[in-house]
């Protein structure tokens, strides 16, 4: 990459950022909004107003990430040998896997109201789509562990090794555990109440995603230290 392909990808990364703070800003006042006017809703109106915020935090979060990336000095770009991309990648991915679990953990406390009206037969369109949400993040975060997203596929050769193998298995490993004792959780509870046990899987989805993309990241950072 000579002086002048340098420029630019400096320029394109600069653009980048800005929109990335605008993201985080336009994400931050359509929480803002939705939270303060759903706050003194009922019903399908405050449902409306709920998902509203949901998703301004999840662009919220999104934009931080990018502007994490994209931030100025940064030099994770520039030209640089395969240990150092490697180690680039993998220290990306980790960081994805602990921000996930926490868009996911938050996506649904809030997903809870939704589940509440659904419950009560007062659910619309717009709260099932709000329980979809930590299921979505949950496969999101499926993925990354599992190496299925985009950015794992393309770098596959930097991000695959012996170690990451062991690291992925363990990781599955206690997400299934997780998965398992939700699931249970909720076959108990849709005995008792079959709505009540409908309402619990996506929390059982989600703590099983979560317990995996966590497990992977603290295992990467700990072996990380050993190394």
């Amino acid at each position: 990459m000579d002086d002048r392909e340098l420029k630019k990808e400096a320029r394109a990364r600069r653009k980048k950022f800005a929109t990335a703070l605008a993201t985080i800003i336009l994400g931050g006042l359509i929480a803002g909004v939705g939270f303060a006017i759903g706050l003194y809703r009922t019903g399908e109106e405050a449902t409306v107003w709920g998902v509203a915020a949901g998703l301004g935090v999840g662009l919220a979060m999104g934009g931080l990430f990018m502007a994490w990336i994209m931030r100025p000095g940064a030099n994770g770009w520039r030209p640089e040998t395969e240990p150092l991309k490697r180690d680039r990648l993998q220290t990306q991915r980790a960081r994805q896997l602990w921000v996930f679990p926490m868009v996911a953990i938050l996506m649904l406390t809030l997903a809870a109201w939704s589940t509440e009206d659904i419950l009560s037969g007062r659910g619309e369109l717009s709260d099932f789509l709000m329980i979809g949400l930590p299921v979505l993040y949950a496969w999101l975060i499926l993925a990354v562990t599992m190496g299925w997203d985009g950015q794992s596929r393309k770098n596959r050769r930097f991000l695959e090794d012996e170690l990451t193998q062991v690291l992925r298995a363990r990781a599955m490993i206690a997400g299934f555990v997780v998965l398992m004792a939700g699931a249970t959780v909720a076959l108990g509870l849709g005995a008792w109440r079959p709505e009540v046990g409908v309402a619990a899987l996506p929390f059982a989805l989600t703590a099983g995603a979560v317990a995996a993309g966590i497990r992977f990241a603290w295992l990467d950072r700990e072996f990380g230290k050993d190394g």
